[in-house]
């Protein structure tokens, strides 16, 4: 019951913060409009989701598109902010990796991939612990946001490179479905970190260079 709530908030979170971002898109920084298209991304992929639910479709297939979107939003986003030039190698390296997967092995294609999800998430988030500590000693923009990234990245990594070996343990359902609650209210953490964002810095007609 939770989890079906909480995706239904999440969902309809998803498309209002990708409208009032939007809303500020003309005259804000780079990195605001870079969010602001990943946040976009996000919606859609959560309307998709749920037209193939209410139709009783399978969505799995689009668990690829959505971490790898998201590994690409989210890197765009802190090399906008970082300008370290290591970021791209280290980006095609990755996506170079989810590729040999997805040809070596193409059911993954039509499940959760654990090392995929891993394997960017981990990444992001030592983007956001670089970002973090340059924030200690510079400029300090889109804390809220960063903070939401550690958080619930973080524990994403845990969740899902931990999720074969939970279903192996041949769990409950009710265990099963209460791990997916926690899970499902970390990333409703992060969509409230992103909104506060948005009302404290963003919310009046201003610009950020």
């Amino acid at each position: 019951m939770i989890h079906t709530v909480l995706n239904y908030i999440v969902s309809i979170l998803s498309v209002v913060l990708a409208v009032v971002y939007m809303l500020r898109f003309n005259g804000n920084s780079k990195p605001y409009k870079i969010f602001s298209a990943y946040l976009v991304f996000i919606a859609l992929i959560q309307i998709t989701l749920w037209v193939y639910a209410l139709q009783k479709l399978n969505n799995l297939f689009l668990f690829p598109y959505y971490f790898i979107g998201q590994f690409l939003f989210v890197s765009a986003f802190y090399f906008s902010l970082l300008r370290k030039k290591w970021m791209l190698p280290v980006t095609l390296v990755v996506l170079a990796s989810l590729v040999f997967q997805y040809v070596c092995y193409p059911e993954t294609t039509k499940d959760f991939n654990a090392y995929g999800v891993s394997i960017t998430q981990s990444v992001v988030v030592l983007y956001a612990l670089l970002y973090y500590y340059r924030s200690l000693v510079g400029e300090a923009r889109f804390l809220y946001i960063n903070a939401g990234v550690l958080l619930y990245f973080t524990t994403s990594i845990l969740f899902f490179s931990s999720s074969d070996w939970i279903t192996s343990l041949n769990l409950p359902d009710t265990i099963e479905n209460n791990l997916d609650s926690v899970n499902d209210i970390l990333y409703f953490i992060f969509i409230l970190l992103i909104l506060v964002e948005w009302f404290k810095n963003y919310r009046t007609k201003k610009t950020h260079n």
